[in-house]
């Protein structure tokens, strides 16, 4: 099965690894893995990639912290109908409606547009690092300040915004910081020594420099008031076994938080939104697969996991282009 899954690999993402400046992906299916790699960390000092090889990963950090999220459900510490307003009393949240929930928040229903009001114009003066110098006391004055697109529990509409306020109020209610709380609760329970916000030493030797659609060498995100939207770090051997922990919920330490996070809870078919995961049946047909992407800067990201075919698949790159279609292809292939 292992030499099934390597010649998938090679069929579906070698052909296109000219296209990025660092590519490595992995897949799983029924205990068996396989993994692929190519190019080099940085364009001008090279550096071979492999599995241990540290990449941006972008939106996929949402579904850490919706898990996050969840486990904090299982503790007793949040509930998901709870108003986000109780978590964060020192900040007056507008009300459409009825108040914002953190399963609004997870799910993007809460109505807030995609980026907090204000960051717009701070972003477009900031490219390289877009969100570096927007603070806490920032998202603090966007929540007071936005103004709902409709009232929450309704259609999905995808918000960084939301994704980013839930991480922060998780963060505000243990009484810590998003990183440490995560760190506490979810990778480490799971064992990912290398998903994280800040990098190590050892970890910056390893690091995927983020490239530009020219293949010019540029600096990670930082993202100092709003890590839940997007900030993390990790590889695929550490995606990879977080998928796998998706598949086998009870053989980790977080079983009952996983199984929350895979449910369905907004949207209809073809595109469903569980806790932090988007839910679609793949592409041109076959069974339903749990999902996610991720972009910043210099990379790009796709992780998804098929229940039914007991399958997972990850692509992490350095460029500009998506890996979504490699995702979604070798999760199909049988």
């Amino acid at each position: 099965m292992s030499g099934d899954l390597a010649a998938t690999l090679e069929r579906v993402v070698a052909p296109t690894a000219g296209r990025y400046v660092a590519v490595a992906a992995a897949a799983t299916r029924a205990g068996a893995t396989a993994s692929l790699t190519s190019g080099v960390r940085d364009a001008e000092r090279g550096g071979a990639v492999d599995e241990h090889t540290v990449f941006e990963i972008g939106s996929v950090t949402k579904v850490f912290t919706a898990l996050l999220l969840a486990d904090q459900v299982v503790a007793g510490a949040v509930v998901l109908a709870e108003p986000l307003q109780a978590l964060l009393p020192d900040v007056v949240i507008p009300v459409r409606g009825r108040p914002v929930t953190l399963l609004d928040l997870a799910t993007h229903t809460s109505g807030f547009p995609r980026l907090p009001p204000g960051l717009v114009r701070q972003a477009l003066r900031h490219r390289d690092d877009p969100y570096a110098r927007f603070t806490e006391d920032d998202l603090h004055a966007a929540l007071e300040r936005v103004k709902p697109k409709r009232e929450p529990g309704g259609k999905w509409s995808y918000s960084n915004f939301g994704a980013a306020v839930l991480g922060h109020a998780l963060a505000r209610r243990a009484g810590t910081t998003y990183d440490r709380l995560l760190a506490e609760r979810v990778t480490g329970p799971l064992g990912l020594a290398d998903t994280v916000l800040a990098l190590r030493p050892d970890q910056e030797d390893r690091r995927a420099h983020g490239h530009t659609r020219r293949g010019r060498p540029t600096d990670d995100w930082s993202m100092p008031a709003m890590p839940g939207m997007g900030a993390l770090h990790s590889t695929v051997t550490d995606l990879t076994t977080f998928l796998r922990a998706q598949l086998d919920p009870e053989s980790t330490p977080l079983a009952e938080a996983i199984r929350m996070t895979r449910e369905p809870r907004a949207g209809r078919e073809p595109m469903q939104v569980a806790l932090g995961w988007l839910v679609s049946p793949m592409p041109k047909g076959g069974p339903v697969v749990h999902w996610h992407n991720g972009g910043t800067g210099g990379a790009r990201s796709w992780a998804g996991f098929s229940v039914a075919d007991d399958t997972t698949c990850v692509v992490l790159t350095t460029g500009q282009r998506s890996p979504d279609q490699l995702g979604f292809d070798v999760l199909r292939s049988r």
